[in-house]
């Protein structure tokens, strides 16, 4: 398997070499010309179905011409994907250049899909020009059902099973600033939504809208620079919903706070984000793991076009359970290289939150500090050592949801990470239980770096011992009382 994995790579290294930019801007040029037409013809369809009988001959033109130009996308992309954000539209991620003159036409076709609360069109297969006209005319038509619009639309809609419509989403572009702070947990659960709509478009054999994830990816990254604390706390908050999505969540929310350690800039915060939010697509198609990487590789390979995000998330997926430095059995055997760095940085995050991850009723397989310590252990071997160490540094001599016996004997749960290397074993907690044994209700706060002459950590206690239901429930108490906006971590 490491030998079909290396192949693979190796492949992927070669043809990313080969790779031209002047490839990549030509496709993007293309898809931003006949993106363009398709919205304006199939707008023209929906408008030309307010003023025409169905059989009227006026239909016949705009619609073949919708469908010849739907044609040649599929043949460039293979599945397309229409979304709008704002005034804006955009094709598989590729914004659409929409001219001063043309303005009012795109208004025209973003308000035509808001009146059934829609945010986009995917597009999975060939669509005639009879089923063009039939699009057209149930969507300009008012809704059935003005409570739900979308779904009224999709049961109108049943006999194309090859289009698909996704519901509107705010998400920032880069660099935008917003007046009010973003809260990761809200942030969170508004990715888990996205992130199901694709692993159902992949179960579904349909390749899934990048761009929804790539803007959840966004803001995402964007709360997480207002508020760490809760990115670090992830593996521990687990909540009733898909332990799956929120893994990726989870994981993602990781990868970007080890990636802002070392420096990456924005574009590869992003591209990591992306990476990892989709590092195990591949279990939608091997339900037991087993070869999920490969699989997950193989679905990448069905979007069309080459760039250098692409190859990123490729070698990600191919990579991701790959030891930092294999030990060769035999002197014949075939060395390994060094996985490439978004999958050395997934490697470490993705272990840590497989080890530490809270499920209600149940305790994590490793307390948080044991599973570093654990980790610590593999490094140079499992795992980059440079980048191990930074995580470390991450998280803390506490990572957040440690319990911790304190020196006048009461338990704690640490809620921030390591913040910097003065507060490294100095963590803010929450009081879980008193010096009699009687559990409290986690609202004291106390900052072990300020505080430290008068209580200190004593030792760790044991989460996976007898009492970890019991343990369970006092750090996911701390954990789920948010801390005040003073206290919160920043790096």
């Amino acid at each position: 398997m490491t030998m079909a994995v290396s192949t693979m790579v190796r492949g992927l290294e070669r043809a990313l070499a080969r790779a031209a930019l002047a490839d990549d801007r030509e496709l993007a040029a293309k898809v931003r010309e006949e993106g363009r037409r398709f919205v304006f013809l199939l707008n023209g369809v929906m408008r030309i179905s307010r003023l025409y009988d169905p059989e009227n001959t006026a239909f016949d033109t705009p619609c073949q011409e919708t469908a010849v130009v739907l044609q040649k996308l599929l043949e460039l992309l293979g599945t397309i994907h229409i979304i709008c954000v704002e005034d804006q539209i955009y094709l598989n991620d590729i914004r659409l250049r929409i001219g001063p003159t043309e303005q009012a036409m795109a208004e025209g076709f973003i308000m035509e899909l808001a009146r059934h609360k829609i945010g986009g069109i995917s597009i999975h297969g060939e669509i005639n020009a009879e089923e063009i006209k039939s699009l057209g005319m149930t969507m300009s038509r008012p809704s059935a059902d003005p409570l739900h619009p979308r779904d009224a639309l999709r049961a109108q809609l049943t006999s194309l099973d090859r289009i698909d419509m996704t519901g509107t989403y705010r998400f920032t572009v880069g660099g935008e600033t917003e007046g009010r702070k973003k809260d990761v947990i809200d942030t969170m659960v508004r990715c888990e939504g996205v992130i199901q709509e694709a692993m159902h478009n992949l179960a579904a054999e349909r390749i899934p809208n990048p761009l929804p994830v790539r803007r959840a990816v966004i803001e995402l990254l964007d709360a997480l620079r207002e508020d760490a604390s809760e990115g670090l706390a992830a593996p521990m908050k687990r909540h009733g919903g898909s332990a799956s999505i929120q893994h990726l969540i989870s994981v993602s929310s990781l990868a970007m706070l080890l990636g802002q350690m070392i420096g990456l800039p924005e574009a590869a915060m992003n591209d990591l984000g992306m990476a990892a939010m989709l590092h195990d697509i591949g279990s939608v198609h091997r339900p037991d793991w087993s070869g999920h990487a490969a699989a997950g590789a193989r679905i990448l390979m069905r979007q069309r076009g080459f760039h250098e995000a692409k190859i990123r998330r490729l070698l990600l997926v191919l990579e991701h359970h790959v030891p930092y430095r294999k030990v060769a059995e035999s002197e014949d055997e075939e060395p390994v290289e060094t996985p490439s760095l978004f999958a050395r940085i997934l490697h470490i995050v993705d272990d840590y939150d497989i080890l530490t991850a809270f499920q209600p009723g149940t305790a994590p397989m490793m307390s948080p500090a044991r599973a570093v310590g654990s980790m610590w252990s593999a490094r140079g071997t499992a795992y980059d050592p440079d980048l191990l160490s930074l995580f470390v540094q991450l998280m803390g001599r506490y990572p957040p949801g440690s319990l911790i016996e304190l020196s006048d004997g009461r338990w704690a749960v640490s809620v921030s990470g390591g913040r910097d290397r003065a507060h490294f074993e100095k963590p803010i907690i929450r009081i879980v239980r008193d010096t009699n044994g009687a559990a409290c209700d986690a609202t004291e706060v106390i900052d072990l770096f300020q505080e430290y002459a008068s209580v200190q950590p004593r030792l760790l206690i044991d989460q996976t011992g007898a009492n970890d239901q019991m343990i369970s429930s006092l750090v996911d108490g701390a954990l789920r009382n948010p801390l005040q906006p003073d206290t919160k971590m920043f790096i």
